[in-house]
């Protein structure tokens, strides 16, 4: 666990050259039974603030639409990532992979096929649009395993044979299938950046890929990088055991913020 083994993150605090990746739902905004309603509390929000202007790079890849990752923290001098990588907003200008555009009639029309189908009689169900990708959440239904699986299997009968399909926590999404994922675009972050020694802190599924690129760029001496995970019971156990470190919840997240910005000689 994380605080049982801070000595091992003093050499991350001491470089401002040091870069913090970030997840946003259940890493530093807790879970809400809505998208909407989820918020990150405003001590995390400081805490993150004071870390932009304490390290060299501050970076949230969320699987939200970019615009949304930066309205829940509207915080400058973050490089905010969206769906997964596909988007990322830099310096207040967006940026959209070239292929998924070439996708995006595709998905339009698989979305309005949902839209219209069995899905939505779901009570429950919620839908979210989030431009290059779309997302179909069953945390509110019922029998969430259940639902599941009549998710799955309507969007196999789907005649969309280019869309990737792909889970998260009480979620299953569609999204262009671009070889994109957590891990290939911090590896594109730590490469752009010029990041020697980087933190990467996430609690879902989708966060596996990152927490494996951190161990690989490590052992081949590229970085020196942790990996953090969030605790929850939502989530499968090997997505603790991919991570190097773990938390309890978001809570511990911002506690291990305001570590890193305190009692620094770097300060």
């Amino acid at each position: 666990m994380v605080f049982k083994n801070l000595d091992a993150f003093t050499t991350f605090k001491d470089d401002p050259k040091t870069g913090i990746i970030t997840d946003i739902d259940g890493t530093i905004s807790k879970i809400a039974p809505t998208p909407d309603e989820a918020v990150v509390e405003p001590l995390i929000k400081d805490s993150i603030s004071k870390l932009v202007k304490k390290f060299k790079l501050v970076a949230v890849v969320s699987g939200r639409s970019v615009e949304d990752a930066q309205r829940m923290l509207d915080i400058d001098g973050i490089l905010y990532v969206g769906n997964h990588g596909l988007e990322y907003l830099k310096d207040g200008k967006r940026y959209i992979e070239p292929d998924v555009v070439k996708i995006l009639p595709q998905l339009k029309e698989a979305i309005e096929k949902i839209q219209n189908g069995d899905i939505c009689r779901i009570p429950g169900i919620l839908l979210e649009e989030k431009g290059v990708c779309f997302s179909i959440h069953y945390r509110q239904c019922e029998d969430s395993e259940k639902t599941r699986k009549i998710i799955l299997d309507c969007l196999k009968k789907l005649e969309q044979k280019d869309l990737k399909v792909t889970e998260g926590r009480k979620l299953v999404e569609l999204r262009p299938p671009i070889a994109f994922n957590k891990g290939s675009i911090l590896e594109k972050i730590v490469s752009d950046n010029n990041l020697k020694k980087v933190i990467y802190l996430g609690d879902d599924i989708t966060d596996v890929d990152a927490f494996d690129k951190i161990k690989e760029l490590v052992s081949l001496n590229k970085v020196d990088g942790a990996a953090i995970a969030v605790k929850s019971m939502e989530v499968p156990p090997y997505v603790m055991d991919h991570a190097d470190y773990g938390v309890d919840n978001v809570d511990e997240v911002g506690k291990f913020f305001l570590w890193l910005t305190e009692n620094s000689k770097n300060k």
